[in-house]
């Protein structure tokens, strides 16, 4: 089982960082040693407090929804105005201070989030009335667990979990009542998922739990591993054979960058399955604006894709939100990620993306020992300490071998 001592939003190395941050700023005398100006936190899966400068487009289309008085400004170019009176005409009384009325999204985002999904996936059909808004892709997981959780001992509900995992993952199973069944992926094959692995933890799983579903990050988080249409065949027809819903967060499709990589969504690897895959497999596919070249964590917005689920299942999932309607503001961001501008727009060119590779010679492993520490984590430490630049170690992740990680 992951280590949930390791486990969560906050690391030893971030609260360091919040501690030598102020005393950078002149609050003490402490930060005169330091060799930085400023602490870059690059563990929180936050790219803009890492110093990612929002997209301009983005910014601008929600101070015109948040100011209209801007839709007369001339200065803005006019795919941003017309963008945000597009958005204003769907909100109610043309504001977005108002309700969302719609509970699991306004109609024209969900439509526009549909629209991407059929082009992302050449043409497999996505109707709007299967897209349920909220705020974020934790928000969204978490209302699926708690529908799942159920029973107590061996009739608890399992999900199967990679190994490493998002360090907020075993907190949310254990707040949502569900059981972690971790499976390990295969570091020496580049973080692939293997089916052998899936086979031993299932059946290492049942008689101490019920497993219902299995949990994919593609690509993935941490590792960045980017899987290829043979592994999610296998992992869909373990899915199928095993009666489990495949839980697939999908929140990094956009950031993939490594030679002859390119990202397939599990949807459409279904449908080309054939049907006795595609009307059988439950699938719920997550993605956010948190992610990717937006990085909008702040803003928390998010959405879920859900196949062959049960109908009352689906409108439960709808109606469950009836009290808290997700934020329109990030309704409006979500649809201008799924709808940027394209080619020949007068806003295209501010989605330009920027990456960088920092690198950093290792440490010696007496130092770590004589400290008590985990490597990973000392490591982490000396290079904030040193650098001013704070990563998460692996350990966080639930990873637990010979070898040490960093995020």
């Amino acid at each position: 089982m992951v280590q949930k001592r390791t486990l969560g939003v906050d690391s030893p190395c971030r609260r360091e960082g919040r501690t030598i941050q102020p005393n950078l700023r002149g609050f003490s005398s402490q930060g005169a040693n330091k060799p930085f100006k400023k602490v870059i936190d690059v563990s929180s899966d936050d790219p803009h407090r890492t110093g990612m400068a929002p997209i301009s487009f983005v910014r601008q289309v929600l101070a015109v929804c948040l100011y209209p008085e801007l839709l007369e400004e001339n200065t803005l170019p006019l795919d941003v105005r017309q963008r945000a009176k597009r958005l204003l005409g769907v909100c109610s009384g043309g504001s977005v201070g108002s309700y969302s009325t719609a509970t699991s999204g306004l109609p024209l985002v969900k439509k526009s989030i549909a629209d991407f999904i059929m082009k992302r996936d050449n043409g497999v059909s996505s109707h709007p009335e299967n897209i349920i808004i909220s705020d974020g892709s934790q928000k969204t997981l978490s209302l699926v667990l708690h529908l799942m959780a159920s029973g107590t001992g061996v009739t608890q509900t399992g999900v199967l979990t990679p190994v490493p995992c998002p360090h907020t993952l075993p907190m949310l199973t254990d707040m949502s009542g569900v059981k972690l069944v971790p499976y390990q992926l295969k570091e020496e094959a580049g973080w692939t998922v293997e089916l052998e692995e899936l086979q031993q933890a299932l059946a290492t799983a049942r008689g101490d739990c019920e497993p219902r579903a299995i949990y994919i990050s593609n690509p993935g988080n941490p590792t960045g591993h980017v899987q290829d249409r043979k592994t999610m065949e296998r992992v869909i027809r373990f899915a199928a054979a095993e009666g489990l819903v495949l839980l697939a967060e999908e929140v990094n499709q956009d950031s993939v960058y490594g030679q002859g990589k390119y990202f397939i969504s599990y949807k459409k690897v279904l449908f080309e399955m054939g049907k006795k895959y595609a009307e059988k497999v439950e699938l719920i596919s997550l993605h956010s604006i948190s992610s990717g070249p937006m990085g909008e964590c702040g803003l928390r917005g998010g959405y879920m894709e859900v196949l062959n689920i049960d109908p009352a299942v689906c409108k439960y999932l709808r109606n469950i939100q009836l009290t808290s309607s997700p934020a329109v503001i990030s309704q409006l961001a979500l649809e201008v990620m799924v709808n940027p501008p394209t080619p020949g727009d007068l806003s295209y060119k501010t989605y330009a993306r920027v990456t960088f590779i920092a690198e950093r010679n290792c440490c010696s492993p007496h130092e770590f020992q004589m400290l008590g520490l985990q490597a990973d984590v000392f490591y982490c430490q000396k290079l904030l300490e040193e650098e001013g630049v704070c990563l998460g170690a692996g350990c966080e992740n639930g990873q637990d071998d010979q070898n040490h990680h960093i995020r």
